[in-house]
C-alpha cells in the first residue's frame, strides 16, 4: 500500500479480521449442521489445511477487489461481484487442493453450509458497517486541512462527501501566519469570527507550531492545500516527523489520487513523470499480464463467442446491406499504427463528410441498434482479436485515432505518455469518466490515465474488469466519480 494511504491500514486490518472471525464462523457452522457435534473435533483436525487454504483464497481476493479499502460510492452491486469473486476463486483454490497434490478434500454438503453462512454473515455486516457505522462521528477519521484558500476549500468538500466510507471529519482549518512568534501559548489559537461548525475551525499557527497544532486536533488526515508554496517554509520537516508518527499527510496530488482516482495535469511535471516511470511498469509485469489477458479470453470464449453472434446479428438485421464489421486505424504501444476491429454502429459512409472527428451526443450517424451496443460497450467485443495479437491488452489506455492524436498532442501536455502502455479494451479512464468529445474530455481522461500509469497492477486491473461488468450489464454510468 502506498505510504500516503497508511491511515487506512487501521481500517484494513480490523476488516480483515472480521472476515476471518465471519468465515471461522460459517466454517464451524458448516461441519456442525452436517456431521454434528460428535464429528466436529476429528473433522477440523482432519481437514484443517483444506480450511486454511479456502480462508487464504477469501481473504486474499477480498484484499485485491478492495473489499477492506476506502468506498467512494457505496454500491452493492460492486459488493457482489466481488463476493462472486472472491468466492470463485475460493472455490477453485479448494477444488486445486482437494483434487490435485495437496489432497486437502472437503466435502460438497459442508463447503456449501459453511460458504453460505459466511457470506450471509459478512455480505449482511459489511452493508451494515459501510451503510451505518462508517457514517458515524466515532468512527470518522479525523481530518485537518493545511490552508484556507480556495484548494482548502475544495478539498474540504471533497472528503466531506456525504458518500464516502468512512466518513471524513474536518476537524480544523490551519492558516499559517508567516512572521509571527506565536498567537498564544498554545500550539494553536482559535480564530475569532471564523468558527464554522460542521465546517472545521480555522485555527492560525506559526510555521513552527503545525505538528503540534495537529498533535492538539487528535487529527487522522492532514491535507496540504496551500495556496503558495512559500507558506511551507520551515513546515516540511514537521509533516515527516508526523508521517512517521503515524498521521497521513496528502499533498495536492495525493488527495486527487486517493480521492478522485486522477492525476491533475496542473501538477504534472518531467520529475513526476520520471517517477511514474519506474514504478510498476518493467518488462515482467508486461509479461505477466500479457499471460493473463490470454488466459481470461480462453476463460470467456464461451460466452463470447454466444454474445458476438447474438450482436452480429442484431447488426445485421439492423443495417441488412452495410458489413457487420468494420476496420480502423488507431495508435498503439509507442506510437505504432494498428487495425481495431468492431462491430459496425454508424452508416457506411459516416466520416466521409467530416473526416475523423469525436462521435458527439446523440450522433445521427449510429444506427438504433448501435446506440445500445455503445451503451453496453458489446461493439467492441471483436477487439480480442487485436488482444489475441498482442496489439492491446484488456486493461490499458483507451487506443485513439491518429488523425486525432496529433491534433490532441499539440494542446494537451504529456498526452502521447499513454502510448507507453498497451492501449486497452477497457480502462481507468474508461470507467470513471463518461464517453468524450471534447478537448477538455481528453485532458480530463488523461488525467485518469497517469493514475493507472502510476498505479498500474494486476489488482487495479481486476477491479477495472469487474466494473466494466457492471457496465456490460446495466451501461455506462454519466457521472465522474
Amino acid at each position: 500500500m502506498a505510504a500516503h494511504r497508511s491511515y487506512l491500514q487501521k481500517q484494513m486490518i480490523w476488516l480483515g479480521a472480521l472476515d476471518a472471525l465471519c468465515l471461522i464462523v460459517g466454517v464451524i457452522a458448516g461441519v456442525a449442521i452436517r456431521l454434528g457435534p460428535e464429528e466436529f473435533i476429528s473433522h477440523i483436525d482432519t481437514y484443517i489445511s483444506g480450511w486454511f487454504y479456502l480462508a487464504v483464497a477469501v481473504l486474499a481476493s477480498n484484499y485485491i477487489t478492495g473489499s477492506y479499502g476506502l468506498e467512494l460510492r457505496l454500491s452493492r452491486f460492486n459488493m457482489a461481484v466481488n463476493w462472486v469473486f472472491s468466492m470463485t476463486m475460493a472455490i477453485l483454490v479448494v477444488s486445486i487442493t482437494s483434487y490435485a497434490w495437496l489432497n486437502a478434500i472437503l466435502g460438497r454438503g459442508v463447503l456449501a453450509l459453511a460458504v453460505g453462512v459466511y457470506s450471509f454473515l459478512w455480505l449482511t455486516l459489511r452493508l451494515l458497517i459501510y451503510h451505518y457505522l462508517f457514517r458515524k462521528d466515532p468512527l470518522a477519521y479525523r481530518v485537518a486541512i493545511l490552508g484556507t484558500g480556495s484548494r482548502a476549500k475544495a478539498d474540504r468538500a471533497l472528503v466531506q462527501d456525504f458518500d464516502l466510507r468512512p466518513k471524513h471529519k474536518v476537524v480544523a482549518m490551519i492558516q499559517i501566519e508567516q512572521g509571527q512568534k506565536h498567537l498564544s501559548s498554545e500550539p494553536g489559537v482559535l480564530s475569532q469570527g471564523h468558527s464554522n461548525a460542521g465546517e472545521g475551525s480555522i485555527i492560525h499557527c506559526s510555521p513552527a507550531h503545525v505538528a503540534a497544532t495537529v498533535r492538539m486536533l487528535n487529527c487522522d488526515v492532514l491535507l496540504v492545500a496551500v495556496e503558495r508554496e512559500e507558506e511551507l517554509a520551515g513546515v516540511y520537516p514537521q509533516m515527516r516527523r508526523l508521517r512517521f508518527e503515524g498521521v497521513s499527510v496528502l499533498s495536492p496530488l495525493n488527495v486527487a489520487e486517493v480521492y478522485c482516482g486522477k492525476v491533475p495535469l496542473t501538477l504534472v511535471d518531467e520529475h513526476w513523470l520520471m517517477h511514474a516511470s519506474q514504478g510498476h511498469v518493467t518488462p515482467m509485469a508486461m509479461r505477466f499480464k500479457r499471460i493473463a489477458d490470454i488466459f481470461l479470453i480462453i476463460l470467456m470464449s464461451p460466452v463470447v463467442i454466444y454474445l458476438g453472434v447474438m450482436v452480429a446479428l442484431i447488426v445485421k438485421l439492423s443495417e441488412p446491406r452495410s458489413p457487420v464489421f468494420y476496420m480502423q486505424e488507431r495508435v498503439g504501444r509507442f506510437g505504432r499504427i494498428f487495425k481495431i476491429f468492431k462491430f459496425r454502429t454508424m452508416r457506411p459512409g459516416a466520416e466521409l463528410k467530416d473526416g475523423a472527428v469525436w462521435s458527439p451526443v446523440n450522433d445521427s450517424r449510429i444506427t438504433w441498434a448501435g446506440r445500445s451496443l455503445r451503451k453496453y460497450r458489446l461493439d467492441e467485443l471483436p477487439q480480442l482479436w487485436n488482444v489475441l495479437k498482442g496489439e492491446m491488452s484488456l486493461v490499458g489506455p483507451r487506443p485513439e485515432r491518429p488523425e486525432l492524436v496529433e491534433k490532441l498532442e499539440k494542446v494537451v501536455p504529456y498526452y502521447r505518455e499513454r502510448e507507453n502502455l498497451l492501449p486497452g479494451l477497457t480502462g481507468w479512464a474508461q470507467i470513471r469518466y463518461p464517453y468524450g468529445a471534447t478537448i477538455e474530455d481528453a485532458r480530463s481522461k488523461l488525467e485518469y490515465d497517469l493514475y493507472y500509469l502510476q498505479n498500474l497492477s494486476m489488482a487495479l486491473d481486476l477491479r477495472i474488469l469487474l466494473r466494466t461488468l457492471r457496465i456490460v450489464l446495466f451501461g455506462m454510468e454519466r457521472v465522474v466519480r
